[in-house]
């Protein structure tokens, strides 16, 4: 059995009272500029740009029609009754009713030739978040878990790898890593989180004194009952949890109160803006790459907190705005779910112009990757029902940050948004050029502990994205 961890301290089983406490005197010592500067320093310290990744998946498949692929001259039952309105870069238009990132389209790069090759939820989300089409169980890592790998902790007590409520819908996030790769996972509400790492949830990751903290240090010795073989994990689970517990960053990263109402608001203040303005801040106390499954719960799918969905198959340009009420001709015996906030669309609207903003006002941009897409696009033709189907052969994503191309479109599909009209790009294609932002040669870099030297992607970069 492991009796010490890295520098000395004991595992948290062995922990007494007094050890606990002295442990924790640096608990409120820290804020998040001082973090900051911290990482910054290392930073400059290597001279190399060390970049961030805030990855919103737009879980369920979001229409490239009702978003940034809008095809205002194709027949009505293709280009429904939403239309195109200019952006700030010339040339550039966008759905109408994305007013907000219209305004801010040159500080990203649209790909309009985005190609899937599934239009299967799981298959496809494990396929854009690896970069790999799985055969069956899901093998190789999603990014996020691979940069976990790869690179560790950035800051102690910030946790590599977070997921906003959990790291990926329809997937396995660590793969063939195992449970010691996987996210921390923020469930719930933003404004009183709870963090879960392993089979240990820390019910309360904002702690008012010592006593709520020595109470989660001494929870730590379950650690040691989870029924997994994988011993590695139980280690690295705990040595993240007495860090995370000790050093204050998270405790300080997490609490939403620090920021002012009127920037709260801008993401929207709900569970969903809070999520991204959470974002933001994690990446800002220290950590490496921010998975947020970014879809507003509500209208015929149920009203838990972690499975809202872009899935529109019926009243799309009813339920895509609000889920406040029910459309006029919802057939009876549907049931639905009333939500009073925005729908998906004006949401995303919201809360990723404000997270765009904030990183360009923080001189986060040139450091922090962002990238918003699903598992496929939908299909061209509007169904009997307001809505459109699973379609992988079109889709659109938004990059910014970083090394990322701004101001500009990237590939095009043809009148219909049937096809990419121009080379498309796939998930490899974006697995390959993601790792690259992140200073990651994908062909030159291969999977941990695999017998077989195995590149960690095999796409190639996407032409004009950098």
């Amino acid at each position: 059995m492991t009796e010490m961890t890295t520098g000395g301290m004991c595992a948290p089983h062995l922990l007494n009272r007094r050890q606990a406490m002295q442990i924790g005197v640096g608990l409120f010592g820290l804020n998040l500029p001082q973090l900051l500067q911290a990482k910054q320093s290392d930073s400059n310290e290597s001279g190399k740009q060390d970049i961030s990744c805030i990855f919103i998946f737009l879980a369920g498949g979001p229409s490239h029609f009702e978003t940034f692929d809008p095809k205002p001259e194709a027949p009505a039952e293709i280009r429904g009754p939403w239309k195109p309105i200019d952006t700030n870069v010339p040339g550039i238009q966008i759905c109408e009713k994305l007013p907000l990132l219209a305004q801010r389209m040159d500080k990203v790069a649209l790909i309009r030739s985005w190609q899937g090759k599934s239009g299967s939820h799981s298959t496809g989300s494990q396929h854009v978040a690896s970069g790999f089409k799985p055969t069956g169980k899901q093998y190789f890592p999603n990014f996020g878990c691979l940069v976990s790998a790869l690179y560790g902790s950035r800051v102690p007590g910030v946790p590599p790898h977070l997921g906003l409520p959990v790291a990926a819908r329809y997937t396995d996030p660590p793969g063939y890593l195992g449970t010691a790769f996987s996210a921390f996972d923020l469930k719930g509400d933003p404004s009183k989180p709870e963090m879960e790492l392993g089979g240990l949830n820390l019910s309360q990751v904002r702690f008012e004194n010592r006593l709520e903290m020595l109470a989660q240090l001494e929870n730590l010795s379950r650690l040691q009952e989870i029924q997994n073989s994988q011993f590695e994990s139980v280690d690295k689970f705990t040595d993240e949890a007495i860090a995370m517990l000790t050093s204050g960053a998270m405790q300080k990263a997490v609490n939403l109160e620090e920021e002012p109402i009127q920037t709260r608001e801008r993401y929207g203040d709900n569970i969903y803006g809070r999520r991204v303005l959470l974002a933001r801040r994690l990446v800002e106390a220290g950590a490496r790459f921010v998975t947020i499954n970014q879809a507003v719960q509500g209208g015929l799918f149920g009203n838990a907190k972690t499975n809202g969905t872009w899935d529109n198959h019926g009243w799309l340009f009813d339920s895509m705005m609000t889920f406040s009420k029910p459309p006029a001709d919802l057939p009876k015996g549907k049931r639905w779910h009333s939500y009073s906030g925005p729908g998906n669309v004006p949401q995303l609207d919201m809360s990723l112009s404000a997270l765009l903003d904030d990183l360009d006002e923080r001189g986060l941009l040139d450091t922090t990757l962002v990238v918003a897409m699903g598992e496929f696009g939908r299909t061209p033709k509007i169904n009997a029902t307001a809505g459109r189907d699973h379609y992988p052969n079109a889709g659109s994503v938004l990059m910014a940050g970083g090394p990322v191309q701004r101001g500009t479109v990237i590939g095009a599909t043809d009148r219909k948004g049937s096809l990419p009209s121009t080379r498309p790009w796939r998930p490899e294609d974006f697995a390959t050029s993601i790792y690259h932002a992140l200073g990651i040669d994908a062909h030159q870099t291969y999977f941990p502990r695999l017998a077989r030297p195995t590149p960690v992607a095999a796409g190639e970069l996407i032409e004009g994205l950098f």
